[in-house]
């Protein structure tokens, strides 16, 4: 999916490790945006080289930009209360001011 966003606000760099299915483990760099369109606001996560970039130099809150990024939707059985979750991510998978 395609937008032109506006940044409302920009979370700090965050560093989690992660063992791929392979067994190697990788450190898993994420910066988290809140956007809007000017009538949704969401919440999408920039992962790796990209969220180091945006971390060293964030986003203008004072910018237009244009946003691709992945939808996922999933669902899971919780551990403690045995029900039924269901979330959507948005993964940014490139940002670019207009």
């Amino acid at each position: 999916m395609e937008k032109l966003v506006r940044v409302i606000s920009q979370g700090a760099l965050q560093q989690r490790n992660w063992t791929s299915p392979k067994g190697e483990n990788v450190v898993i760099s994420s910066v988290e945006l809140v956007l809007t369109d000017g009538i949704d606001t969401f919440v999408g996560e920039v992962t790796d080289q990209k969220a180091i970039a945006i971390n060293n130099e964030p986003l203008s809150k004072e910018h237009l930009y244009g946003v691709q990024m992945k939808l996922t939707a999933r669902e899971w059985k919780s551990e403690q209360t045995q029900q039924l979750v269901r979330a959507t991510s948005v993964k940014i998978l490139h940002i670019a001011k207009i």
